[in-house]
């Protein structure tokens, strides 16, 4: 179904990258939404599923000023969604040896629990939303939207 039938417009798009912007938006909404009732199962927001996905496919420790940039929040935002998971016994923060303002951001075994739990439901969800497309479709999707960030970060 078409966008502009989704939102119900009276008047078409005139605006082919206008049009093109808010299939991405709305899409990147939807997706979100799906997101959100998967991870409310397990009480949990999506930021807070993000941060226990990232820990838990890292290869080195990870401090939380860092967690912060590669789930590209604000430093208070992460640290928000840090105490949270901290309060839930799911993370904890480890003081680095010499320097007591940096913390390296840790799953405790619940925490691994729990994300090794939601893993296999958030890839199946991906898998079935996804399996409209093709795998080079997949990979031509992925390179159109790494040039438009380029570009959006070139502006």
């Amino acid at each position: 179904m078409s966008l502009a039938a989704e939102l119900n417009l009276d008047i078409p798009f005139s605006d082919l990258h206008h049009e093109t912007v808010l299939n991405i938006v709305h899409t990147a909404n939807t997706l979100a939404a799906l997101g959100a009732r998967l991870f409310r199962r397990f009480d949990l927001t999506e930021a807070q599923f993000n941060v226990l996905f990232s820990l838990k496919h890292k290869n080195v420790k990870i401090t939380q000023s860092d967690l912060g940039k590669r789930l590209v929040v604000t430093r208070a935002s992460i640290t928000s969604v840090l105490d949270k998971l901290q309060e839930k016994a799911l993370i904890e923060r480890v003081i680095v040896s010499g320097n007591r303002r940096i913390h390296h951001v840790e799953l405790t075994a619940k925490g691994r629990r729990l994300i090794d739990k939601i893993e296999p439901h958030y890839r199946q969800a991906l898998q079935s939303v996804m399996s409209g497309l093709t795998e080079p479709e997949c990979r031509e999707l992925i390179s159109l939207l790494e040039r438009v960030r380029a570009k959006s970060r070139a502006e």
